[in-house]
């Protein structure tokens, strides 16, 4: 077989062999031990960053896309399905906003959280038409796809474009893959693998990431989610040789780190046997003088966002004053986090942090 050359953080070894052995670690829970002022949920990417921004900016509760079925975000309020996802978050938040005064959340059953959502995590830009929600940049994620370590699967692959769909035979890039146009590989013992291209869960903001990048919609694409069982950034789903699925770096950083983070919000170690791929010859992961971290210069990347009510950034409330310090302009308490946002495998984008300039309309559907 070949050799091959992993980079894995911390004691990733131990750990590899503690999950085959043992299965997947046990998710550690960091929703808010208590009530907040500004409440959040959303995206699987940025749930660990905001964990860790919120040690240190205290009226900020980051509620995780998995854990409890329901969460109850303020005192007195009503109990409702936990948003899993960029989509999901942002519908929540638009429920939460209500401005028609019938809107609910959808996802527990017609339940009114009116108020109890005070931002979205999302990691995908804006996509409906309006200015009614604001999308506020905070950190950099580079994303790139995931194999098996113990597989021969190549190592670096180019993501293609739709000017090359017509070659025969169909080049071994990443789009190819994803539309079904290259379907096996040959290992080092020239045995013929079968490739098995994942996408995370619906809703899942690395997911439809993934498919623009590759310029691939929903229905263009041959891949799966398994049921709706791969959750985005769990290294577990990759069970075959051939099996493959978008993660984003910085997640696979953090989890790397995760014996060193605030113990106030731990990061599960889910990467499994990993490895991650090179994409035209970028390297995913750099060493900056000894430590590690996200090459920011990696051709898949994007900013990650926390998204408001465009209303709240002029309001004048105790709470509508919070968010704004919280999350508005480069000085603002999320992006003077800069140390967290790193630590946990993001990187910082300086005086991008906080801009209020990119809009949306509420996600309702």
């Amino acid at each position: 077989m070949l050799t091959k050359t992993k980079l894995r953080l911390g004691v990733v070894a131990a750990t590899a062999v503690a999950v085959m052995a043992f299965g997947a670690v046990a998710p550690a829970s960091a929703d808010p031990g208590s009530f907040k002022l500004l409440n959040g949920v959303g995206s699987d990417t940025t749930q660990d960053v905001m964990n860790g921004v919120a040690t240190v900016v205290t009226n900020i509760g980051s509620y995780d896309a998995l854990g409890s079925a329901q969460i109850q975000t303020t005192s007195g309020g009503p109990s409702f399905n936990r948003p899993n996802g960029s989509s999901n978050g942002l519908r929540a938040l638009s429920s939460s906003i209500n401005n028609t005064g019938t809107r609910t959340w959808p996802l527990s059953g017609g339940v009114n959280i009116t108020g109890q959502v005070d931002f979205a995590r999302s990691s995908s830009g804006p996509s409906v038409a309006g200015s009614e929600l604001t999308f506020i940049p905070f950190a950099r994620d580079a994303v790139t796809y995931a194999v098996s370590a113990a597989s021969d699967f190549p190592r670096d692959v180019a993501l293609g474009a739709a000017s090359q769909d017509a070659i025969s035979p169909a080049p071994f890039t990443l789009r190819n893959i994803y539309r079904g146009a290259v379907t096996t590989f040959a290992d080092s013992e020239f045995n013929t693998v079968t490739i098995r291209p994942l996408v995370p869960q619906s809703g899942s903001g690395t997911r439809s990431f993934w498919l623009s990048t590759l310029g691939l919609t929903e229905a263009q694409s041959i891949a799966t989610d398994l049921g709706g069982t791969v959750q985005e950034h769990n290294g577990t789903a990759i069970t075959g040789a051939g099996d493959l699925v978008p993660f984003s770096i910085a997640q696979y950083i953090a989890q790397g780190n995760h014996n060193s983070l605030p113990s106030g919000a731990p990061v599960t170690e889910r990467r499994g046997n990993i490895e991650l791929g090179k994409i035209g010859n970028a390297k995913p992961i750099i060493l900056n003088a000894g430590v590690v971290e996200l090459n920011t210069s990696f051709p898949v990347s994007r900013l990650v966002y926390n998204v408001v009510s465009t209303a709240r950034l002029t309001g004048t409330s105790t709470a509508d004053l919070a968010l704004q310090a919280a999350f508005v302009g480069s000085t603002s308490q999320v992006c003077a986090a800069g140390a967290q946002i790193k630590q946990y495998g993001f990187g910082t984008i300086g005086a991008t942090c906080g801009s209020t300039t990119s809009k949306s309309g509420y996600y309702t559907s």
